[in-house]
């Protein structure tokens, strides 16, 4: 099987052949497709229409990079943000928790510790959010490791995107399109903590 040129995180890989379930035609045919998937680094951009300026946001944003670079990719879109933030995080599956609204850029620096489990820990989801009544910032990392961004200055995006040499592309797909395994990372990394215990502590710290 020819891999995708996009560097995952540990936790998450394509389906083997055999693992694939009998007498399921539809994953049969998706597995088969994920061999020419175009999951490489990269990024979408939808200008959102004017028509729906009460929403907040300027334009949306889907984003692939390699996951060993994607902390330093949000630590790079945190800059968009204004000196306040809330911490979006949750189990998958679960309701998403808000955190509340505090200094930014020390928000960062506690997260910061658990950088590794939320770059590669696939039951995760969390995000980096400020909303008012007029604008919506926010950077989002769902389970499958790449990043959703809701933005206002589209220029200064781009600028951030250009210095990760990250271009935009037509037709980009992502991981979650395709039958995927989740790992669980703690089995893979003895040093790192679970999910749900890390999940507690934000929840300790930000609710």
């Amino acid at each position: 099987m020819t891999k995708p040129s996009l560097e995952l995180p540990t936790t998450i890989r394509f389906l083997h052949e055999d693992e694939i379930p009998l007498n399921n035609p539809s994953v049969l045919k998706r597995w088969q497709e994920s061999k020419t998937a175009n999951i490489v680094q990269g990024y979408t951009l939808t200008v959102k229409d004017d028509d729906n300026d009460s929403l907040g946001f300027r334009f949306y944003s889907e984003i692939n990079i390699d996951n060993s670079n994607l902390w330093k990719l949000i630590i790079a879109l945190s800059k968009t943000l204004p000196d306040i933030a809330a911490f979006l995080f949750g189990y998958i599956d679960f309701d998403l928790n808000y955190g509340r609204y505090v200094e930014k850029e020390s928000l960062l620096e506690y997260i910061a510790q658990y950088k590794n489990e939320l770059a590669q820990d696939a039951f995760i989801n969390f995000g980096l959010i400020y909303n008012d009544e007029e604008v919506l910032i926010e950077i989002f990392i769902d389970e499958s490791k790449y990043i959703k961004y809701w933005g206002v200055d589209e220029e200064q995006f781009k600028v951030i995107m250009n210095e990760f040499g990250l271009e935009e592309i037509e037709k980009l797909e992502f991981i979650d399109e395709y039958p995927k395994v989740r790992e669980v990372l703690t089995r893979l990394d003895d040093k790192a903590l679970d999910s749900k215990i890390l999940i507690e502590l934000f929840a300790q710290k930000y609710l």
